[in-house]
């Protein structure tokens, strides 16, 4: 029989253990929020994994922004660049164009040059046959014009 009592005496104490324990899981959960037994519960390492990867997915949000940001001013930027290149033909045509009118214009020059002198020398040659013309022709003086005789009045 002692091994009857001795079980009893065995659950006796299993019995109190658990009170034990539940006594105490009663105190601790009235002490503590249930945050801290969960934190306590968990390895540092673990933790501090948590922390570092929060910090990299906001750097990676961060970055994502940015590269969006990027994205549109490189937009702007390509179609700053194709106004440009539009505006070089342009200026490239406008350059053209003027040597064009700055040929023409000298070519008019020349022209209104040879006109002039054109003129000059046709100016000149009547001129020289005006003088060869006096030249030639005496001058004949003019005769007075003769003052008609009025009719002899009638009385």
């Amino acid at each position: 029989m002692a091994n009857f009592d001795e079980e009893i005496k065995k659950i006796d104490d299993t019995e109190e253990l658990l009170k034990l324990l539940e006594n105490q899981e009663k105190k601790g959960s009235k002490k503590t929020g249930g945050m801290m037994p969960f934190l306590k519960s968990l390895p540092i390492g673990t933790i501090v994994l948590v922390i570092v990867v929060i910090i990299l997915g906001a750097m990676v949000l961060s970055l994502g922004s940015n590269i969006a940001a990027f994205k549109g001013e490189l937009a702007e930027i390509k179609n700053i660049k194709s106004q440009v290149t539009e505006l070089e033909g342009r200026l490239e045509k406008s350059m053209r164009e003027r040597d064009g009118l700055k040929n023409e214009i000298g070519q008019l020059k020349g022209e209104i040059e040879n006109i002039k002198s054109q003129k000059r020398e046709s100016e000149a040659k009547a001129q020289q046959q005006k003088q060869q013309a006096v030249k030639k022709k005496p001058v004949p003086e003019k005769p007075k014009p003769a003052t008609p005789v009025p009719p002899p009045a009638k009385r």
